[in-house]
């Protein structure tokens, strides 16, 4: 079981991932498959003609001439030889001047019959002795014409390189002239390694001998000397008789030799019909198959090397903080406050979204007395003021008594979030306040019942001085006596530290982090600040998350259904109230 959980958990992830970076995906995918059609439907056809040759083994086995170099036919190399044969430079170049290929464009030039040696390709059929010879060419009629011309070539050729020995020594076997003919006949290995030959060359040596012991002893007419001479003659004749008939042989299978030939032409090359190049079905299927393993692939790269946060992993795991929630981003009405999703009577996901993140902090307070918090985030543009808006609206609504405090001194905001005026407010109180008196009547009320907003006020020339004064703490004395909650949106960690300034009196932070914009390095600077200055961070809020995974859309699709989904009317199935859509 735990096995097949973590098996569903990482085919989960993956398709999430797939999701989130749909986008790179398709634009690889796309990329491949238009470089793809684009190579495949403006690349020239090519067009493969085939002939086929039967290649037998050669018939004789013997060595017909001692004199010069001899054939051994019986070896195992024969047929890779006859291979590398049919591709040889002799016999395209045979090829190459038959056809005419020099007026060919593609094979002019000095040396064009090499340019034949690419398109020429020799397969032999496997346990067969068959080989085919196959040509690739542009032009079907001329790669049929050069297939067909190498296969007439070689069976030429290997004819004549086959028995040009054998024509030289018939030659010389038919000529019987002279007693150089007689001299050749003996030599030839046919007659020297004849039994009989061998015998009766035995017995002539030694009646040869007998007859030169005898001529030494007795006269020319002495019978002995007549007996051995009459011996000798006839054991010549005998030997002359016996190599005639080995000749007479050998010049019968020369002939038949000469007659045959062990290559056949079995089917001749034709034109082909269809080019085997390019392969527009296959290519295609595979840069769609390519396509998308690349696109996964980059996908993968891209959320290795991608530095940002974006999900509730990214925050547990690269910043080590509590994750508090994900808000999605929306696209705010201009004559719509940027809390008005909050205000209706019809639910969102951004409201159900902004709920779940109040829930959150409440868990995250619970046996604290001090309610107030701080909401800041890495740099600028993350949406702090926005989140801390949302949460003092929400909380607001919960009942409670909630004062929202715009502690960003050099770039003030909220006043414009509220709609309310900016003519005075804390920096006033900072500035010149006596007592906390004073600060009543800088306190404005917001379309919020039980939300009250202290803007900055004017821009101080001197904000961190401000911040060091004894009235930052007495004012935050006061407002936590008398609000239930205070929530204080202050400047981001960089490039100052006003946010140090305001931790000295309030404990609790919210860390807001934008959806796929700053870097975790310097996120974890600034928690890191933060912490060490005594500050708690309560938890980290994903702000403007472009959702579109798979994780997503399960729990918008749950959370709609189950929380605020619409009801059906008793009595009428089917009929349910019309909800307007929120784009999250």
């Amino acid at each position: 079981m735990a096995e097949e959980k973590e098996l569903e958990f990482d085919l989960s992830y993956y398709t999430e991932l797939i999701l989130r970076r749909r986008w790179i995906v398709l634009s690889v995918f796309v990329s491949v498959m238009l470089i793809a059609a684009l190579i495949t439907f403006n690349t020239r056809a090519i067009y493969q003609a085939q002939a086929l040759l039967v290649i037998e083994k050669e018939r004789g086995n013997n060595v017909v001439y001692q004199g010069g170099p001899t054939v051994e036919r019986s070896n195992e190399d024969y047929y890779q030889t006859q291979y590398k044969l049919l591709k040889s430079e002799a016999l395209l170049k045979t090829v190459y001047k038959r056809l005419e290929l020099e007026k060919v464009p593609e094979f002019a030039g000095v040396y064009g019959y090499r340019k034949l040696i690419k398109p020429v390709t020799i397969a032999p059929v496997p346990r067969s002795r068959l080989v085919y010879i196959k040509v690739d060419f542009y032009d079907p009629r001329l790669a049929a014409n050069i297939a067909n011309t190498i296969a007439a070539v070689y069976i030429e050729q290997n004819l004549s390189n086959q028995l040009f020995i054998s024509k030289d020594v018939l030659t010389a076997l038919q000529n019987e002239k002279g007693s150089g003919s007689r001299a050749l006949y003996e030599s030839l290995p046919a007659v020297v390694n004849n039994v009989l030959i061998q015998d009766l060359k035995r017995e002539v040596v030694k009646l040869q001998s007998q007859l030169a012991e005898a001529s030494g002893r007795y006269t020319p007419k002495h019978p002995q000397v007549v007996s051995l001479s009459a011996n000798l003659t006839t054991l010549q004749g005998q030997l002359k008789s016996e190599t005639d008939k080995i000749i007479q042989s050998l010049k019968i299978d020369l002939s038949g030799q000469l007659m045959g030939n062990n290559i056949r032409l079995i089917d001749a090359a034709v034109p082909p019909l269809k080019p085997i190049k390019p392969r527009k079905g296959f290519n295609m299927l595979l840069a769609l198959i390519g396509g998308f393993v690349l696109g996964l692939f980059a996908a993968a790269l891209v959320e290795f090397i991608d530095q940002t946060i974006r999900t509730q992993e990214d925050v547990e795991n690269k910043l080590g903080l509590p994750f508090l929630g994900i808000v999605p981003l929306t696209r705010q009405i201009k004559d719509q406050s940027a809390y008005n999703h909050l205000l209706l009577q019809e639910h969102s996901l951004i409201s159900e979204s902004i709920r779940n993140l109040r829930t959150m902090v409440d868990f995250a307070e619970v046996g604290k007395k001090n309610k107030a918090l701080i909401v800041t985030s890495t740099v600028q543009g993350e949406g702090k003021s926005y989140v801390a808006a949302n949460l003092a609206v929400a909380v607001a609504q919960a009942g409670e008594k909630v004062l929202i405090v715009d502690g960003d001194l050099r770039r003030s905001n909220l006043h414009k979030v509220f709609r309310v005026s900016n003519a005075k407010g804390l920096s006033d109180f900072l500035a010149t306040g006596k007592n906390s008196e004073d600060l009543r009547p800088l306190i404005q009320p917001t379309d919020v019942p039980g939300l009250f907003i202290l803007t900055c006020g004017p821009r101080p020339p001197n904000p961190a001085e401000l911040l060091n004064t004894p009235r930052l703490s007495a004012f935050l004395a006061w407002a936590g006596e008398d609000y239930d909650r205070v929530i204080v949106d202050c400047p981001p960690m960089f490039p100052i530290s006003d946010v140090l300034l305001w931790g000295k009196y309030i404990s609790n932070c919210i860390f807001v982090t934008a959806f796929g914009k700053t870097r975790v390095p310097i996120i974890r600077t600034a928690v890191k600040r933060i912490i060490s200055s005594g500050i708690k961070v309560l938890g980290s809020v994903v702000n403007m998350s472009k959702f579109g995974g798979l994780s997503y859309s399960y729990y918008g699709y749950y959370q709609y259904n189950y929380n605020y989904g619409p009801d059906a009317v008793d009595g009428e199935k089917g009929h349910t109230r019309k909800r307007t859509p929120v784009k999250a």
